[in-house]
């Protein structure tokens, strides 16, 4: 009898907390559709990111940018052409109940000269426990269905396995990413095209016939200003960076040395970067790239690009004829995301990778190893958005558009640095893919 009455007390309580729990979920649900609804204003805060990930200048924000574009993009799906929303407030709506311990812009974290090794080692284990703790934390977040909601601007329908990094060794990971081409348009992918695309395409594929020993990998963080790596990064037979960052007025800590440029495509549409008179640009092999939507077909991309960066793409090579600019394929930026999910335990944020893996992902078939200076954030970690601007904006760290942090917790996965290396010096060394017989 005390069995039966125990039984149908755990029963009541099981259906009371799952109805609490069902009418939690539908009212959540009912305040982020209200709020998609309602085009709530956009906050500064995503407002930054947005345009840092994506290329633009921090002092222009406010001045060029008219606030529909600041919210809306044009979906091009297959299927339609419809205004959707793609910058929200991305702010957790239902924090993580696990604190924040984690610290930016200290040094009580970095090696002194005085330290002795035991201290420089205690003090870089409990760094990298905290920022791997934190990586984590937010990867988890980006998972949550309940905090970013149901937005899906690339019409993203992944149908593969979750898998776990974490599970599997190195060679695994780099054997799995080795199967990944990351193409390049050239002459005879494309006929004809908008502008005349294809007469003016490249005929080999990026580096199809060079190799390097030495490659490194500058990211733009702000944790770069005050380094003094900059001839360390001088020092690779490669240095590819991104976007607008400069040399210039910066080398002690980023180098002078730039080989190549990878730029997204508001970088080279856009007029205040001004591409075409820029020596930025110049005298270095351009790659270039433009988001498809996650199962377009080259023919649907070519007629709508999220930024039409053909006729820039024409006229550039009409200026240099020998220029080596190169346009990644844009199928190949969905399967490199294809490839994170597979190896993340958490759902992926359904956006494009960042520049960084993007980088990682050109340079692994043609560098015997390749050095990533402040991709995976040392002691020096800092709220500074870009080592050449003000700009304070941690979530450049750590993501809100791309996945960031599942990226950096992989690429620290199949690092070969010693720690004191990764996060007093700065940089990961990612060995190239001739390392490996798979």
């Amino acid at each position: 009898m005390r069995a039966l009455v125990v039984s149908i007390w755990v029963f009541i309580n099981l259906v009371f907390f799952g109805m609490c729990g069902y009418m939690y979920l539908l009212w959540s649900q009912y305040w982020m559709f209200m709020e998609r609804q309602t085009g709530t204003t956009t906050s500064t805060y995503d407002q930054q990111i947005y345009y840092y990930n994506r290329g633009y200048l921090p002092n222009e924000m406010n001045k060029t940018h008219n606030s529909t574009e600041s919210k809306m993009r044009i979906k091009h799906s297959l299927k339609d052409n419809i205004t959707v929303t793609l910058i929200k407030n991305s702010k957790p709506r239902f924090p993580n109940l696990q604190g924040k311990d984690f610290e930016l812009d200290t040094k009580k974290y970095s090696c002194l000269k005085n330290d002795t090794s035991g201290e420089c080692r205690k003090k870089t284990a409990e760094f990298k426990e905290k920022l791997l703790k934190e990586l984590r934390r937010v990867l988890e977040d980006e998972g949550n269905i309940l905090k970013i909601g149901m937005e899906n601007p690339y019409n993203v329908q992944y149908e593969g396995i979750k898998g776990n990094f974490n599970n599997k060794s190195p060679k695994q990971i780099m054997c799995a990413l080795k199967k990944i081409k990351l193409k390049t348009l050239k002459r005879g992918d494309i006929e004809g095209g908008p502008h005349n695309l294809g007469d003016f395409l490249p005929k080999r594929n990026l580096f199809e016939t060079r190799k390097f020993n030495s490659c490194a990998i500058v990211a733009s963080a702000g944790a770069l200003k005050d380094s003094g790596l900059g001839k360390t990064i001088d020092s690779h037979d490669l240095v590819l960076r991104f976007n607008h960052a400069p040399t210039k007025g910066f080398e002690e800590d980023v180098g002078r040395k730039t080989t190549i440029r990878v730029l997204n495509s508001q970088v080279v549409t856009r007029k205040e970067f001004k591409f075409l008179e820029s020596d930025m640009y110049k005298n270095v092999t351009v790659v270039a790239w433009d988001p498809s939507n996650y199962k377009s077909t080259l023919d649907d991309w070519l007629e709508k690009p999220e930024f039409n960066l053909f006729p820039t793409y024409v006229e550039y090579k009409k200026r240099n004829d020998k220029a080596r600019f190169f346009l990644i394929n844009p199928q190949s930026l969905w399967d490199l995301w294809d490839f994170l999910q597979d190896n993340s335990p958490s759902r992926l944020r359904r956006n494009p990778l960042s520049s960084g893996f993007l980088g990682l992902g050109i340079l692994l078939p043609v560098c015997n190893f390749i050095d990533i200076f402040e991709y995976v954030p040392s002691t020096r970690v800092t709220k500074r958005c870009h080592y050449y601007d003000p700009e304070d904006n941690s979530a450049c760290t750590f993501g809100v558009w791309h996945p960031l942090a599942a990226e950096k917790l992989l690429t620290y996965h199949i690092n070969t640095n010693d720690d004191q290396r990764v996060f007093q010096d700065g940089y990961v060394r990612i060995p190239g893919f001739k390392n490996f017989k798979c």
